[in-house]
């Protein structure tokens, strides 16, 4: 009965999401017809009950599957409506809710406090209070926070594809690849994860900034400072990576496309120097030693975690050189591992094979390469963003599972940045001379056998 019950609310939900996708003028992009926009939705859904069923199967503790264990906070969260109204809203909203009357609530949670706290914001409290809003809507049932978890990452990557199709002289079923449909981001977006809200805070903090640079109103602020509260309280190190970014290309934009190289040094050199002098005037935020700090925390956690794909790094010391002389391997890390002869479970050989279609990607753009200035700017936001990304990722993180996760964010500007570089035409030609070649060679051999 539970099952069916389940059952009836996401077909009900998921009805309600398809209409909102039809009719709703946000989700009608250029180039794209609805009926593809339903059919990608409704295989997101798809993947994250499947997700769902991997967690249940193959990772049964409940304490450690990411998809379980926030939604089970999540639900105490939601019962303190019933004890005290007034706790869940503070809880939810984060009014006055650090004192230790809270602890009640908390205490009973297993991923409210950190094992290794830190002077970083616990990014869990964010997923936490998701599950906490939606356990209203859902009964306690699931999947119901997967529907909703898949409109909330759907809604990013719809805005995300907006941003993109403002400046890539492309074809829209390019951009729209890049947005939706690469392997990873695909699959793990579509689950009860962080990575749900990351491309919802992500693809709004740039359409809606996009749309206050041309022309204010009201609706798009408040996107805009909720995209940006979002990222601040999930992934900060997402939005400063985006921030510089995006400030210059809007300065390209406003001003013209020249100087484009010459404008993002300048404003690289500006935020890498206020990097450098933060600790002097918030000592409490030393770059390079919250950078060691959490490198030790993820070391220690995946020995408690007793995690399968542990990968050798380097020591960071406490100083920008040693960022600097481990960049290079950090970078190479993230994007080739997992590689297919160190895969040892089928995710992961997905995975690798994922790493190894962006390797062939980025070979053949010695034979594909085709450059537009037009698309100077963009090609370089995308470009300092996956190795912001990517570098950060590959310093601390020494799990080639969580690599494959945390890196998601980076690949819609992965994809965009080699679409952007691509002769498409040069590979349509190599085709037709291929295509006409193994016919030839088809209509001799029949002539032979007849």
């Amino acid at each position: 009965m539970k099952i069916l019950i389940e059952v009836l609310l996401v077909v009900f939900y998921a009805l309600l999401f398809i209409v909102i996708i039809r009719k709703a003028s946000f989700f009608k992009i250029e180039g794209i017809k609805s009926k593809i926009l339903i059919g990608v939705f409704i295989l997101k859904i798809f993947l994250g009950v499947t997700i769902a069923l991997i967690y249940t199967y193959y990772y049964p503790d409940r304490l450690k599957a990411d998809v379980f264990k926030y939604f089970d906070d999540g639900k105490i969260m939601y019962d303190a409506l019933y004890q005290n109204p007034l706790d869940y809203l503070r809880m939810l909203f984060g009014i006055k809710n650090d004192s230790v009357y809270f602890d009640t609530y908390y205490t009973q949670m297993n991923n409210w406090y950190r094992v290794y706290e830190s002077n970083i914001y616990n990014d869990s409290h964010t997923i936490i209070r998701f599950n906490a809003l939606i356990h209203l809507f859902s009964f306690g049932y699931f999947n119901v926070h997967t529907v909703f978890m898949v409109f909330v990452a759907f809604s990013g990557q719809i805005a995300l594809f907006r941003f993109f199709r403002q400046y890539a002289k492309i074809p829209s079923c390019l951009i729209f690849i890049a947005s939706f449909l690469a392997p990873s981001a695909l699959f793990w977006s579509s689950g009860v994860l962080k990575e749900g809200m990351l491309f919802f805070g992500m693809g709004f903090l740039l359409y809606f900034s996009h749309k206050i640079i041309n022309r204010f109103t009201i609706v798009s602020f408040f996107w805009l400072v909720f995209s940006v509260l979002l990222l601040s309280y999930l992934k900060f190190y997402i939005f400063i990576s985006l921030l510089p970014l995006l400030f210059t290309h809007f300065w390209c934009d406003k001003t013209g496309y020249k100087n484009v190289i010459l404008k993002y040094t300048v404003t690289i050199i500006f935020f890498v120097g206020v990097s450098l002098f933060f600790h002097k005037v918030f000592p409490a935020y030393n770059l390079p030693e919250m950078m060691v700090n959490k490198q030790v925390d993820f070391y220690y956690l995946s020995l408690d975690q007793e995690s399968g794909s542990q990968i050798a790094l380097q020591k960071l010391e406490p100083n920008f050189f040693s960022i600097i002389r481990n960049t290079p391997k950090a970078i190479w890390n993230v994007f080739f591992i997992p590689h297919i002869f160190v895969a040892h479970n089928f995710l992961s050989v997905l995975a690798s094979l994922e790493n190894a279609l962006y390797a062939t990607m980025l070979f053949g753009l010695f034979f594909f390469f085709s450059f537009k200035r037009e698309h100077l700017s963009l090609l370089l936001l995308c470009l300092l963003f996956v190795l912001f990304t990517y570098t950060l990722i590959g310093l601390i993180t020494p799990v080639s599972g969580a690599i494959v996760r945390y890196k998601i964010p980076a690949l819609p500007f992965l994809l965009m940045f080699f679409f952007l570089l691509t002769d498409f035409s040069k590979i349509e030609k190599l085709y037709g001379i291929v295509k006409s070649k193994f016919i030839r060679t088809y209509e001799k051999e029949k002539q032979l056998n007849q």
